[in-house]
């Protein structure tokens, strides 16, 4: 496992109710998991974590009258971490997946899919993925948003229309190609399409709804469950005076936001 690196942000006393009693890797302490590279969800600004989940994290801190302290974790690493009480939740952009459900508990937070981007002003007149037939997009072919485009491509030729083209891209960089013409249109994960449609000034736009979207989730470990049921009942408070909208609006990704919260409501 990478070395874990800690990040403190301080909740000001003046804002902080009693902490409950929790169980926690340091007491007094919220210790969040989480991998920074997943711009605008989790990512570092210079050596500050940043994003969605930082901003949340600090909301839910001051709801539970407890400090936040982030650890760098890689992804692969992130449920081992919690479910060995090295931190207390995970808060990266994980999806809540019965898998996975075996290892941690989630507190849903947030749903996201697959989207589809384009340049501004959809040139390509793209609406649902049955106008893909006959078009090029850009596309990471290992995820599940390759996945999709295989799968409407194949759509497409057994109703007798040209298969779906495809040009290999990294995540987060299908916006390159659809800039320089070489694809019509490309799907990433909604934050990431979101976040690269918001830095183009305008030059691309999104598509559609999100398709096959699920929820990313808090998680935290099986035997933590009264902290677990804690984070859901700020959770919930934070959606219901707004301050959870506040949060998804200001970095671009509103579209995502829950009404209610849920545990292990991934499938």
């Amino acid at each position: 496992m990478e070395a874990a690196q800690d990040a403190h942000r301080t909740t000001g006393d003046a804002e902080r109710t009693a902490a409950p009693a929790l169980p926690l890797v340091v007491p007094g302490t919220l210790t969040v998991a989480t991998d920074a590279s997943y711009a605008p969800m989790e990512y570092l600004e210079g050596s500050r974590p940043a994003g969605v989940d930082i901003d949340l994290a600090e909301d839910l801190g001051r709801r539970l009258g407890l400090e936040v302290t982030f650890r760098q974790v890689a992804f692969d690493d992130l449920i081992a971490t919690v479910s060995g009480h090295q931190a207390d939740v995970i808060m990266s952009s994980m999806t809540d997946r019965a898998s996975r459900q075996a290892d941690v508990d989630f507190v849903d937070y947030f749903v996201a899919g697959s989207q589809v981007l384009t340049a501004g002003g959809n040139p390509a007149g793209l609406s649902d993925p049955a106008s893909w037939c006959g078009r090029t997009a850009a596309v990471n072919s290992s995820t599940t948003n390759g996945d999709l485009v295989a799968a409407q491509s194949a759509l497409c030729t057994a109703a007798g229309s040209p298969a779906v083209r495809t040009v290999e891209v990294d995540n987060g960089r299908s916006g390159d190609a659809v800039l320089a013409g070489a694809a019509d249109f490309g799907v990433e994960d909604y934050p990431s399409a979101a976040d690269l449609a918001t830095a183009s000034g305008g030059r691309l736009e999104l598509v559609g709804e999100s398709l096959e979207s699920a929820p990313y989730g808090i998680a935290t470990a099986k035997d933590r469950t009264a902290l677990r049921d804690a984070v859901q009942v700020a959770l919930q408070e934070s959606i219901a005076d707004g301050s959870y909208a506040a949060v998804l609006e200001r970095h671009g990704v509103g579209a995502a936001a829950l009404r209610t919260t849920a545990i292990n409501g991934g499938a």
